[in-house]
């Protein structure tokens, strides 16, 4: 019989491994703008040491929180491209290293970040608050907005619990709450027809289950970690993640189902041959599936 513990252990010390060597962060395709995901690399850092929060990642995130045109903002990858979930995913990971530094930010610093998180954070409650929900199945023609919304989700429910703001967390269990209501007989988050690329249909449902299984974990929610065990197996028995994205996205949920650890391996592997310097984001997903292994394995102190 297998030892959950044991395996969380051995890939925990994978995964870390794996976000050892962490680069820092120089911008490359910002424009007056917009700012890059790859700013979240404060979160791997601090991951690696929790009182690591002097870093340039922060200070234009910062800036930028009160400028009137916050929602308006765009979040770019190095090569400029846009993908909605950018902008919550690089909350999550500045809010993830601010929950782990707090205690070794100065008192001025402090306010300014929490000033600043909490602007960021309240872009994203409208974001949620936009969302159209389908009565019935969620289209797989909306998926790139679900991605949005379930990273959202998951960014106000750390905030509501850094900031004791239960609208947040109570507003993040409903938005989860509605996916799971929605989810596919198969276990699939979207509802595909044959006009629907399987690739890029295959990495929205990849994303919505990273942030999904993140959630499940720190919420202890049993309903979403039902949700998430469903949506492993059926990624296990109908879809190829390494033709979707080489990005270790779903990482933990896949690790947290026994029978898809196979899968999770596969990921780890893909995520150890590319190149840390000029793949942050594949850092910040490895951080938060480590974060996550961490709430099992009480090797340090956790938010």
């Amino acid at each position: 019989m297998p030892d959950t513990l044991s395996d969380f252990r051995r890939f925990e010390q994978l995964t870390a491994a794996s976000v050892s060597s962490v680069p820092q962060f120089t911008p490359s395709s910002e424009t007056p703008t917009s700012v890059q995901i790859e700013r979240g690399i404060v979160f791997p850092h601090s991951m690696n040491d929790p009182k690591h929060w002097q870093s340039n990642s922060v200070e234009r995130l910062i800036e930028l929180s009160t400028s009137p045109s916050l929602p308006r903002i765009s979040v770019v990858d190095r090569h400029g491209h846009i993908r909605l979930v950018y902008r919550p995913l690089l909350v999550y990971c500045w809010l993830q290293t601010f929950s782990r530094a707090y205690e070794a930010l100065p008192r001025a610093e402090f306010g300014r970040w929490e000033e600043s998180i909490r602007a960021w954070c309240d872009v994203l409650e409208g974001t949620i608050g936009d969302f159209d929900w389908p009565a019935g199945a969620i289209p797989a023609s909306l998926g790139s907005r679900a991605t949005e919304i379930a990273w959202a989700a998951l960014t106000l429910h750390v905030a509501g619990k850094v900031f004791v703001r239960d609208a947040f967390t109570d507003f993040a269990a409903d938005t989860f709450g509605r996916f799971t209501k929605r989810q596919r007989d198969n276990g699939a988050f979207f509802e595909a027809t044959g006009s629907d690329n399987p690739e890029t249909n295959w990495y929205h449902e990849l994303v919505t289950l990273h942030a999904a299984g993140s959630f499940a974990v720190q919420a202890e929610d049993r309903a979403v970690a039902t949700s998430v065990a469903r949506a492993t197996a059926y990624h296990a028995a109908n879809t190829q993640p390494d033709h979707a994205t080489n990005q270790p996205w779903a990482l933990f949920a896949f690790i947290w189902n026994e029978s898809t650890r196979p899968l999770a391996e596969q990921i780890l592997h893909t995520s150890a041959t590319q190149d840390a310097n000029t793949n942050h984001l594949t850092l910040m997903l490895l951080a938060d599936a480590l974060y996550c292994l961490r709430l099992f394995i009480p090797t340090e102190k956790t938010v």
